[in-house]
């Protein structure tokens, strides 16, 4: 195996530099999109230099890929009888940039050898937050962010900041066991401890169903149903959730305000809470979409959503206090392009999964990754926040070159 100096003496200057800017990426992502804003453009400029039109030719023959065009161009589209044109242009920038642009570039020149170090970057990101994140925790530090917010999160919203912690943990677990050296494994094992810990103090919601849903169905893929490998696999995480419901009030009081949801949304018909307001948003979405100037095939067109979502508030009475987003990526795409974009967006989730793939860990990272993000976007807008879009695109994009590796030795 080479090292990573190793592998830099082996590759141009070029490569070399998109390399770095390829794991500083990754890296940047918990750490806010401010810093991976400026990363993007010099990394497009760089990677112009350094793909072949053999690999571009490569990207755009993918189902997933023409299929997320077609997305985009849905979107662009529906600009034509959008009321907010401009902050709909704005919204479908933002897609292009950290989602499509991440996958044709980590898609399209990556080197097999290179792939462990993007994961590897991700990772030891991920790892200072969890640090950072555990100081803020015990009062033993403060970020500008944390001291605005008041979640034990340094320096992004708790929200997409759980689903990362989720993905991360699940992804730790599998390296671990796949690792033949007895010490890194035990490292690993504690690093998924510490990192479920801190998907507990997080206070996101959004990564506790994602974390549990991902884990569960992934155990029945990667692991014979026994007795000791669901225990393996799942008590930890149970005793963890367990303990922490126990000694943090802050636990307690997130697990009673989804119970306290649900009884009053059944008793009293209130939907002004957290878990309430995200299951209003279903009728709110027919509200917009039932309007004579929209559509429920093609939409209210792509932008405006704040404003969509508060007229049809007021209009209904379903809540009390105005919104800035559906808190669901699925029902906003179904708002902004109807019937056609939320159909497209699911043949895109039906096209990754089907995305073939050469090894055990790009297998692993697909499923995980999907499942990671679909069940999150049931509860927050996480194809629209700049960190899980930049997420979403680098992982995708691994996945679609290790189905190229398996294309060429085929």
């Amino acid at each position: 195996m080479t090292t990573f100096f190793e592998e830099l003496r082996q590759n141009s200057k070029t490569y070399n530099f998109l390399l770095l800017q390829m794991m500083a990426l990754p890296f940047s992502i918990a750490f806010g999109s401010d810093y991976g804003r400026p990363i993007l453009p010099v990394m497009f400029l760089t990677w112009l230099f350094v793909v072949k039109k053999s690999d571009l030719s490569y990207i755009f023959q993918q189902k997933v890929v023409v299929v997320f065009m077609a997305f985009i161009a849905m979107h662009l589209l529906s600009l034509l009888w959008s009321e907010h044109a401009v902050n709909g242009a704005q919204t479908i920038s933002r897609m292009i940039r950290y989602i499509f642009l991440p996958i044709v570039i980590y898609a399209s020149v990556m080197k097999e050898s290179s792939v462990k170090y993007i994961i590897s970057a991700f990772i030891l990101g991920m790892f200072v937050n969890e640090i950072i994140s555990y100081l803020i925790y015990f009062d033993l530090y403060e970020t500008e962010f944390s001291k605005r917010h008041h979640w034990p999160v340094g320096f992004i919203n708790h929200i997409p900041y759980s689903v990362l912690v989720a993905f991360t943990a699940i992804l730790i677990l599998f390296e671990a066991k796949h690792m033949d050296n007895g010490y890194v494994r035990a490292v690993y094992v504690a690093f998924f401890m510490t990192m479920t810990a801190n998907l507990v103090i997080s206070s996101g919601r959004t990564g506790y169903a994602a974390y549990f849903g991902s884990l569960i169905i992934l155990l029945f893929s990667y692991y014979t149903l026994t007795i000791k490998n669901f225990l393996q696999v799942l008590i930890f995480p149970i005793a963890v959730f367990g303990l922490a419901y126990n000694l943090d009030a802050g636990v307690q009081a997130r697990v009673k305000a989804s119970v306290s949801a649900v009884e009053q949304i059944n008793t009293a018909k209130n939907y002004d809470t957290s878990a309430g307001a995200r299951i209003a948003m279903y009728s709110i979405t027919q509200d917009i979409l039932d309007q004579p100037e929209n559509s429920i095939i093609y939409g209210a067109g792509t932008g405006g959503i704040k404003t969509l979502l508060n007229e049809s508030i007021e209009r209904t009475g379903i809540l009390n206090q105005p919104f800035d987003h559906l808190h669901n990526s699925n029902l906003t795409a179904y708002v902004q392009t109807g019937l056609a974009g939320l159909f497209l967006l699911l043949l895109f989730y039906y096209f990754f999964w089907r995305t073939p793939v050469k090894s055990e860990e790009a297998l692993f990272i697909k499923q995980l990754l999907l499942l990671i993000v679909v069940i999150s976007t049931f509860g927050d807008v996480i194809l629209s926040i700049k960190e899980t879009m930049l997420f979403f695109g680098i992982f995708a994009g691994l996945v679609i070159f290790d189905g190229r590796l398996r294309t060429d030795t085929a």
